[in-house]
């Protein structure tokens, strides 16, 4: 079982879109402070962008609004339990503070016209403060998060877009029109399900253990915008 463990946080690092309360969830600020009692909204009738045309449609939209809280049920691992916070400092900045409790990784991205770009992904303290905006302009890409066109083949660094227009079951709502990234090692398979308004809606982890096939899955549950 530690071997799993193990295993499996090796991969979370890997994913991009995030859980250290199971009932009254804690969600972080920049201020160092804790919010307890995150709003649970259920099967509400949220739909974020998911009217839009594909010509409204931009890179942002792939991210919960500046602000937002999201928590997501997991299963298959302790570690897939997530509490996700979402912040835009700046202009097409994206800075996402994820927990999922035992380590709180933090994510800055570019948002560019066509791709969203990965500037910086290490564990970090959550009263650690923003990177300024100078400090945000000087960073280089280390990959790439997202990148249009979003249409079955597109594929940027190890990932591949592979289903479009699909629908996705989740304890939050149902989504309609997900799409769905995915990366293939020799021993895993790792997905990611994504909706405009509201951007990574699950996370699929198969692997392939000794013992068998072991999936691990991050499913949205609850939003607070």
């Amino acid at each position: 079982m530690r071997k799993l463990n193990v295993l499996f946080v090796l991969l979370l690092t890997c994913f991009v879109i995030v859980g250290c309360s199971k009932n009254s969830s804690t969600t972080m600020d920049n201020s160092g402070s804790e919010n307890r009692g995150m709003t649970t909204k259920g099967n509400e009738n949220t739909e974020g962008n998911e009217g839009k045309s594909q010509n409204e449609v931009t890179m942002s939209d792939y991210f919960l609004p500046d602000g937002s809280k999201a928590h997501y049920l997991g299963e298959g691992n302790e570690f897939a339990e997530l509490d996700v916070e979402v912040a835009q400092p700046h202009k097409n900045y994206v800075i996402i503070h994820e927990n999922n409790g035992g380590t709180m990784i933090r994510y800055i991205y570019k948002i560019t016209n066509n791709k969203i770009e990965i500037l910086d992904k290490g564990m970090v303290d959550y009263k650690d403060e923003f990177p300024s905006l100078d400090e945000l302009d000087a960073m280089n890409p280390t990959g790439i998060y997202l990148q249009q066109p979003i249409e079955v083949g597109t594929t940027f660094d190890n990932w591949t877009i592979v289903q479009t227009d699909v629908s996705v079951e989740t304890p939050y709502k149902k989504f309609d029109k997900a799409f769905v990234i995915e990366e293939k090692g020799e021993d895993f398979t790792n997905r990611k399900y994504f909706v405009e308004g509201f951007g990574e809606v699950k996370r699929e982890s198969i692997m392939d253990l000794e013992d068998g096939e072991h999936i691990v899955t991050s499913t949205l549950k609850a939003v607070d915008q």
